[in-house]
C-alpha cells in the first residue's frame, strides 16, 4: 500500500489545467494585458493553496483523510486504462481517427504553422477556438521541430499530445478512486471500467427499431448525449479538461471561495460545458444554503455562507479570465447564432416536441436517476443534475446541437460517479435496485463499445494502426466547417483590436 497526499493530487491538477490557460494569455495576448492576468490567475490559486491547508477534507459524499491508501497496483492500473484508452481514441495518430479529427487536425496545423494569435494572411479571419488542450503540445512541436528541423513537427506535436491525454486521464483517474475511496485493485478495475463505458441507453431504442447506424446516439435525430468513450473518441480537448475540473469540485465542495477559480480553469478548453459546471456550482451553493438555513437561530451560519464566494480567489481568478472570454466571444458562430430556446417547433408541435424530450431524457440518463433517487432524493447535486440534465436540451448556441451535447458532460460524469458510489455502498442493502443498475449499465456499455468496433474495423480492413484523419490541414478549407472555427472580421472584434497580440 501506498499513500497519496489528496491536496497534493488536487494541486497538481490544477495546475495542470492552469498552465496552458497561462501559456494562452503570454503568447496571445499582449503583455500589458496578459502580465497582470496571469498574475491573478497563479495568485488565485496561490490564495486557494494557502487556505488549504488545515482545513478538514470533505467531499460532496462524506469526510476524507488527508491520505487516500492504495496499492501501487492501483496507480498503474490507472495509468494503464488511461494509456489504452488515449492509444484507442486515436489521439496522437496511433489509431483510427473518427470524422471529428478532420476540423482538430486542421486546427491543430494551424497552430503549429502559424505565429500566435494565429492570423490568416490576406483575409480578415483569425483561428478563434477553444484551443487550450493543444497550447502545450503545440508548442512542444514548434521546439522540436527548432531543434530537429520542420519535418518532425506534426510527429513530435502529436505525440506530445497523446502524452498530455494520458496524463491528463491518469490525474482524473486518480481523482475518480480517490472520491470513491477505493483501495482495492480488483473494485478499482470494476468503477474504471464503468466509466470508461458509461453511457445513455441508445442501444435499448437501436435494438426496438432495428436500426444500427453507424453512430446509435444520434436515435433521437433533435438531441444527442454523448457516452464518455464517444466524447474522448470525437471531442477529447473538451472532455478530458471538463472532466477534471469537475471531479476537483466534487473532491472540494466545501470550498466556495475557490469555485471560480476552479470552474475557471475549464474555459480555455471548454466554453460550452463551462455552463454544465456554472450550474453544479450553483447547485452545490444552494445545498450548503439550505443545510445553513436547517441550523436553527445560527444565522451568522447563513451569512457565512453568503459571503464566503466573494472572495479575492474568485475575483482574481473572474478578472484574470477576461481576455479568454473575449477571444471566445470572437468566434462567428457564437455571435451570429447567440444563445437561444430552442424547441425545434418548426419541424414538431409543442406537445410532440416535449414528449420527444421526456422519451430522450428517460433513455439517456432518467432510468439511472430514478434508480439513484431511492437513495439520492435529498441530495442537493444529484437533484442539480436532474434538473439541469432536463433542461440543457431546450437551449441552443451557434448552428449545431453543440450546445445540448456539450453543456451536459459535467452532468452526466457526476451522474456516472453517483452509479459507482451507488455500487459501492448499496448493492448488498439494495439488491434488486443494484442489479437493475447493473442491467441498465450494461445496456448503455453497447454504445461506447460499437465506438470501439469501428476503430477495431477500421484499422483491419486498412491493414494498418497510424490513421491520421487529416484532408484539411487548415480550418480554411472549402470542407471544414470553417466559421465554428474563426473569427470573421478581426477589424470589428474588440479583442483583435485591443488585447491580442499585433
Amino acid at each position: 500500500m501506498i499513500g497519496i497526499s489528496r491536496r497534493r493530487l488536487y494541486d497538481v491538477s490544477m495546475i495542470t489545467l492552469l498552465i496552458p490557460g497561462i501559456l494562452f494569455l503570454l503568447t496571445w495576448v499582449r503583455l500589458s494585458v496578459s502580465a497582470p492576468c496571469s498574475l491573478a490567475l497563479l495568485a488565485a490559486f496561490w490564495l486557494y493553496h494557502v487556505h488549504s491547508g488545515g482545513t478538514e477534507l470533505k467531499s460532496v459524499y462524506e469526510k476524507q483523510s488527508e491520505i487516500w491508501d492504495c496499492s501501487w497496483m492501483t496507480v498503474a492500473l490507472c495509468f494503464l486504462c488511461a494509456l489504452l484508452w488515449t492509444f484507442f481514441s486515436g489521439i496522437g495518430g496511433f489509431f483510427y481517427q473518427n470524422d471529428d479529427f478532420y476540423g482538430r487536425n486542421a486546427i491543430f496545423h494551424d497552430l503549429l504553422e502559424h505565429e500566435w494569435p494565429v492570423r490568416f494572411a490576406g483575409t480578415p479571419y483569425a483561428l478563434t477556438y477553444y484551443v487550450g488542450f493543444w497550447i502545450v503540445p503545440a508548442l512542444i512541436g514548434k521546439v522540436c521541430a527548432g531543434i530537429g528541423g520542420p519535418e518532425i513537427l506534426w510527429l513530435a506535436a502529436n505525440y506530445a499530445l497523446f502524452a498530455e491525454t494520458v496524463w491528463f486521464l491518469f490525474l482524473l483517474f486518480l481523482l475518480f478512486l480517490s472520491l470513491l475511496n477505493v483501495q482495492s485493485v480488483i473494485r478499482a478495475g470494476g468503477f474504471l471500467l464503468l466509466f470508461v463505458l458509461f453511457s445513455g441507453m441508445d442501444g435499448l431504442v437501436c435494438l426496438f427499431r432495428n436500426d444500427w447506424t453507424d453512430q446509435i446516439e444520434w436515435w433521437a435525430q433533435t438531441w444527442q448525449y454523448s457516452s464518455h468513450t464517444t466524447c474522448l473518441f470525437w471531442v477529447f480537448n473538451q472532455a478530458v479538461p471538463t472532466w477534471l475540473v469537475t471531479v476537483l469540485l466534487l473532491c472540494l465542495p466545501e470550498r466556495t471561495d475557490a469555485y471560480a477559480m476552479i470552474g475557471l480553469l475549464a474555459l480555455p478548453y471548454a466554453p460550452l460545458p463551462l455552463v454544465g459546471i456554472v450550474l453544479l456550482c450553483v447547485g452545490m451553493f444552494t445545498g450548503k444554503i439550505l443545510e445553513a438555513l436547517h441550523r436553527r437561530g445560527e444565522k451568522e451560519a447563513v451569512q457565512r455562507v453568503l459571503i464566503k464566494p466573494v472572495s479575492l480567489c474568485n475575483i482574481l481568478s473572474i478578472l484574470g479570465s477576461v481576455p479568454c472570454f473575449l477571444y471566445l466571444s470572437s468566434n462567428a458562430s457564437t455571435r451570429n447564432a447567440p444563445f437561444r430556446v430552442d424547441m425545434f417547433l418548426n419541424a414538431y408541435s409543442l406537445p410532440e416536441s416535449v414528449g420527444r424530450l421526456l422519451v430522450f431524457s428517460l433513455v439517456e440518463w432518467g432510468l439511472y436517476a430514478l434508480i439513484l433517487a431511492s437513495v439520492f432524493h435529498k441530495d442537493a447535486v444529484f437533484r442539480t443534475v436532474v434538473l439541469s440534465l432536463l433542461i440543457i436540451p431546450v437551449f441552443r448556441v451557434g448552428y449545431n446541437m453543440d450546445f445540448s451535447m456539450r453543456a451536459s458532460l459535467p452532468g452526466l460524469f457526476v451522474l456516472s460517479v453517483y452509479c459507482a458510489r451507488f455500487l459501492r455502498d448499496w448493492i448488498t442493502r439494495k439488491k434488486i435496485l443494484s442489479g437493475c443498475l447493473v442491467v441498465a449499465l450494461l445496456i448503455g456499455s453497447i454504445t461506447p463499445m460499437l465506438e470501439f468496433r469501428r476503430g477495431m474495423y477500421k484499422v483491419v480492413r486498412l491493414g494498418m494502426f497510424r490513421q491520421f484523419s487529416d484532408p484539411f490541414k487548415t480550418v480554411l478549407h472549402p470542407y471544414a466547417d470553417t466559421e465554428n472555427f474563426i473569427c470573421t472580421d478581426t477589424d470589428s472584434s474588440f479583442f483583435y483590436r485591443h488585447i491580442a497580440r499585433k
